[in-house]
């Protein structure tokens, strides 16, 4: 078995556990803790799927989840697998399309970077569909025909875009993007999908422009405004995390998309494993293009 065919095999079990589910109201908290996102009954199928799938490998690797953080399947692994068994948890429970397994794989070590990915998938729950990179290959691989479709729309009027609101208090959001917002809402569309596996992999389709998640550096270049994160987040302090999008950024940045931090840095030194707390979560600037991405850039109001 291929790392590729284990990827595809892993997010197929987990979508085979999940998806009879959907329509069932999954809607129960488990529980809330570390990074503070809520564990919900859905995702807790899809990790134990998760774990009984990697349990077959037999192989020397390690993986670190959403909800279970780092486990170790061997001794001395040589290969961890970075894990969101849903991504995209909410539309999951309201049977939205917008729902993805995520999974990266690095060389094991202490302190994987994003830069160390050398494989990754993303699989749509509803649909099946997948995207795969190799960092061997130069081009992606996809159940979907004729990718990548990238836009080479570089003005931000009709641009089509995801941003994030999840746990992100609204006017702060509003403060920073509402230049961005103002210029593209008539002409173009702004969306929230609560899925950055989702929206990273619809630049790629071409359904989108970009994705921009700047909760973390506004909490970051202004930590007196945490307590409004800690208000709308009931208590925790939730922006954005390395194994939400590690995966689907490395798949687009293979396919010709850019993608940095809110600072405009690229995203090769971020660190996969973290502790959840906010020095170890991040943001993000996708868009299809270099000409959109500085653009995007341009009109954001820090």
């Amino acid at each position: 078995m291929t790392l590729k065919q284990g990827m595809v095999k892993l997010g197929n079990e987990v979508r085979k556990k999940v998806l009879p589910e959907l329509s069932s109201n999954k809607r129960e908290i488990i529980r809330r803790k570390n990074g503070g996102d809520p564990h919900f009954a859905l995702d807790e199928l899809a990790e134990q799927a998760v774990e009984k799938e990697l349990d077959k490998w037999k192989m020397p690797i390690a993986y670190f989840s959403e909800d279970r953080g780092l486990v170790l399947l061997h001794k001395k692994p040589e290969l961890l697998l970075i894990i969101d068994p849903v991504d995209g948890t909410r539309p999951a429970m309201a049977s939205f399309e917008s729902a993805c397994v995520s999974i990266a794989a690095v060389p094991y070590s202490e302190n994987p970077k994003f830069g160390e990915i050398i494989s990754a998938i993303v699989l749509e729950l509803k649909s099946g569909k997948y995207f795969y990179a190799d960092a061997r290959n130069p081009k992606i691989e996809s159940s979907i025909n004729e990718l990548p479709l990238l836009s080479k729309k570089t003005s931000t009027e009709s641009m089509f875009w995801t941003t994030e609101l999840t746990a992100h208090p609204v006017r702060q959001i509003a403060r920073v993007c509402g230049t961005l917002i103002d210029n593209s809402v008539a002409l173009g569309a702004v969306f929230v999908f609560t899925s950055s596996s989702n929206s990273l992999t619809r630049i790629i389709t071409g359904q989108l422009d970009a994705h921009v998640d700047v909760g973390h550096r506004i909490v970051k270049d202004n930590p007196e405004l945490a307590g409004e994160f800690l208000k709308v987040g009931r208590g925790k302090l939730v922006t954005l995390f390395p194994y939400d999008i590690a995966a689907a950024a490395f798949i687009l940045e293979r396919a010709g998309g850019i993608v940095t931090d809110a600072y405009g840095k690229p995203l090769n030194e971020l660190k996969l494993i973290t502790d959840k707390g906010i020095n170890g979560q991040c943001s993000i600037i996708a868009a299809s293009n270099n000409g959109l991405h500085e653009e995007i850039m341009s009109q954001l109001n820090w």
